[in-house]
């Protein structure tokens, strides 16, 4: 893949269970929560409409309901038509509401993030759509008109839109890296194809061998035609990615029959798998000029300590020589993984803190916040680039103390307490992130990080809930711990479902693999029977127009040893290839 409309087109196919997942779960879930914490902020404001409230929120809630299960059953729901009902939900409601339309504002997220999983840049019609309408329905009833409306669909539209484009990226970087590991694994089965012949043809080469000397005559050459095929393959091999066992035999060849003195051979013992790393054409080059400065002699064991990706920095310990192999001068998008985009959407969100009808946190303090959560996501990506699932324990480590710092200082520097009878609580935050995360790396984590983990989060609340300046009401603990939940509460399905896509993608890509392992180790094949029966065919030319001239003693010999070539090439010809690792026939 090498452009962002290719990677789209991947993101498309390989995510579409998930989209439809992450499209259903976060509309039910949030839509439920903002259906009750409106019906609570309303009924603590205006008591006399009870009845009508509670009918309205039940009401609302059984038609979320009802929109989840028209979506988990395959059917869609027009795209225009959604937006219509998201803009009129998000109207009533913000008008209902008054002043803390915040909640209400959230209604259409949902709608957003999925817009923009599955249209990109598309998705921006969401908020402008929802905040316009939302906008006159607040100035035609009189109420002051929120940036809420806009703003908080646009973040649902902007985290759809990070997502789609750091799992397009991921993909992209998966089917690069599958295309070298397919084209390297196709050069390492046309080698075995042409040594599953080699050692077959073996003895037809050698006595090919050894009557080329019997067909000589004044004004021929002497010269073996075969003298020329390994030239002509390490010719062919050049510019691919390949393993670097291929490489140092390729070099150990070329080495050896550069000179007739045996006491310079080389003889590389690659150690376990090591073989199986593979080398961009530029690590080809850089191994093959260092091993020629180096000039290794006798037997020297070659390992690889840390085997990094194809086209990462990979060190080789060759006997006493320690060996670098510089990266690919080109950009490398890293392994898709939930945690980076998590801490950054969450980063991004606190912004909403700074709101007047949120927490009224001083926006400096909101945006420092953001920007050292998202530097903790950019550390967060590289890590994982460089170390893959094995950094998660300490990249969740690192979201929750960015999370106890995000909980503290919101806390401390908060200026709106209550909202709609509510008591806010900031520091709850960190959950809508936090959360989410700690349950999709949960398989990565041993039982004691476990334990350390949910410690941890219990502390940051209780801990930051004593910097409150007021008690907190039972329907305060009850509102405030919907939020966490309805960002929590289907995670572990979507973990499971991305695992699911890619063992799909895992299976694609090594079905196109086996494909072109065949092919290769066939052409491989062919290419040295190819070969061993134009040497035959030329012999036996040979022997036709200079019957007169060769010595009438060697003919008889001369046209057995032929006859005896032919014999095995047929055998080879009518044997069935047994794979890429064995010889298909004597």
């Amino acid at each position: 893949m090498q452009t962002d409309k290719d990677g789209d087109a991947a993101f498309q196919a390989v995510s579409a269970r998930s989209t439809g997942y992450i499209a259903r779960r976060f509309l039910l879930n949030l839509r439920l929560a903002v259906r009750l914490t409106c019906a609570v902020s309303l009924l603590s404001a205006r008591s006399s409409h009870q009845r009508a409230v509670l009918a309205a929120a039940v009401l609302c809630a059984a038609y979320d309901v009802a929109l989840f299960m028209l979506l988990r059953s395959g059917r869609r729901v027009p795209p225009v038509l959604r937006l219509a009902l998201d803009a009129l939900d998000t109207s009533a409601w913000c008008v209902a509401l008054g002043v803390s339309v915040a909640p209400a504002a959230l209604i259409a997220s949902p709608s957003g993030v999925e817009a923009a999983l599955r249209r990109g840049w598309q998705a921006v019609a969401v908020p402008i759509v929802v905040g316009t309408v939302a906008a006159v329905a607040m100035h035609a009833a009189g109420e002051p008109v929120s940036a809420a409306p806009f703003a908080l669909p646009a973040l649902g539209v902007l985290g759809g839109l990070l997502i789609r484009r750091y799992r397009a990226g991921r993909l992209r970087e998966r089917l690069w890296e599958a295309a070298a590991e397919r084209q390297a694994a196709a050069g390492w089965a046309e080698l075995a194809g042409q040594h599953s012949v080699a050692v077959g043809a073996d003895t037809a080469v050698d006595v090919l061998t050894r009557t080329w000397p019997l067909l000589a005559v004044p004004g021929r050459s002497a010269a073996f035609p075969l003298g020329a095929w390994r030239q002509r393959l390490a010719e062919r091999a050049t510019g691919h990615a390949e393993y670097l066992g291929t490489a140092l035999l390729r070099w150990e060849h070329e080495h050896n029959t550069a000179h007739p003195e045996l006491r310079r051979d080389v003889d590389f013992e690659v150690e376990g798998v090591s073989g199986a790393t593979l080398l961009s054409p530029g690590q080809v080059a850089a191994l093959a000029s260092a091993l020629t400065r180096l000039r290794p002699r006798g037997r020297v064991p070659v390992r690889v300590p840390a085997p990094a990706p194809l086209g990462h920095r990979q060190v080789l310990q060759v006997g006493p020589h320690r060996l670098e192999l510089t990266p690919d001068p080109r950009p490398r998008t890293p392994p898709f993984d939930p945690g980076p985009v998590i801490i950054a959407l969450g980063s991004i969100g606190g912004l909403t803190q700074a709101a007047d009808e949120m927490d009224g946190v001083p926006f400096p303090v909101a945006a420092a916040l953001t920007v050292a959560g998202l530097l903790t996501a950019w550390w967060a990506h590289r890590l994982i680039t460089r170390e893959g699932p094995a950094a998660r324990p300490r990249v969740l480590a690192a979201c929750l103390a960015f999370g106890a710092a995000d909980a503290v200082a919101s806390t401390l520097t908060m200026t709106n307490v209550a909202t709609g009878g509510l008591t806010r609580q900031p520091y709850l935050f960190f959950l809508l992130f936090g959360g989410p995360l700690a349950i999709m790396y949960l398989r990565n984590l041993t039982g004691p990080q476990r334990l350390a983990t949910a410690t941890a989060m219990a502390a940051i609340v209780g801990g930051a809930a004593t910097l409150l300046p007021v008690p907190l009401s039972a329907a305060d603990v009850a509102a405030a711990a919907l939020w966490p939940l309805a960002f929590t509460v289907g995670a572990s399905a979507l973990r499971d479902l991305l695992s699911e896509e890619d063992h799909m993608l895992d299976s694609a890509i090594e079905a196109e693999r086996e494909r072109a392992v065949a092919e290769g180790f066939r052409r491989g094949r062919e290419d040295v029977l190819w070969l061993v029966e134009s040497a035959t065919s030329e012999a036996e030319d040979r022997l036709r127009r200079d019957r007169e001239a060769i010595d009438e003693m060697f003919l008889p010999e001369i046209e057995r040893r032929l006859a005896q070539v032919r014999g095995r090439l047929a055998d080879l010809r009518r044997a069935e290839p047994l794979g890429a690792a064995g010889p298909a026939g004597g």
